[in-house]
């Protein structure tokens, strides 16, 4: 199911994109929080609530935000590629950050606003890219 009145097109996708990666962490806490009360160990539980927000999110983004019409065999591993990426540069940003002398708060509000703006890139121009490219052999 295809959205073609929402498509559109560079920096207009930025507010559904934000909507979309909120709705994904909304998601990640009710399921961590719902795991908790019944019991489960918080470390599982977060990691349980950041898989489903993985998903959720993917979602959001090939449906929602970037409306794509790739097949998912192709899109949803260059959707992890950028996850990975992402989680890379927020554990390297997060460190440098308070190795330079911020505490925790400004450095992960920091990293957030920078990781966030590299992922909607990389989805941008790399996971949900849709153009065809020349094959040379």
């Amino acid at each position: 199911m295809r959205l073609p009145l929402l498509r559109s097109t560079g920096w207009r996708r930025v507010p559904r994109f934000l909507l979309a990666g909120g709705v994904a962490t909304l998601f990640h806490w009710l399921t961590m929080l719902v795991l908790i009360g019944w019991g489960l160990n918080a470390v599982l539980a977060t990691a349980t609530g950041a898989t489903v927000g993985l998903l959720a999110n993917y979602v959001g983004q090939y449906r929602f935000a970037f409306c794509s019409n790739l097949p998912h065999r192709v899109a949803f591993p260059r959707y992890l590629t950028g996850a990975a990426l992402g989680w890379a540069l927020n554990l390297t940003g997060f460190s440098l950050l308070l190795m330079a002398g911020l505490s925790v708060a400004p450095s992960q509000i920091i990293t957030t606003g920078l990781v966030a703006f590299a992922n909607y890139l990389f989805a941008q121009r790399f996971v949900f890219h849709e153009e065809q490219t020349i094959n040379v052999q």
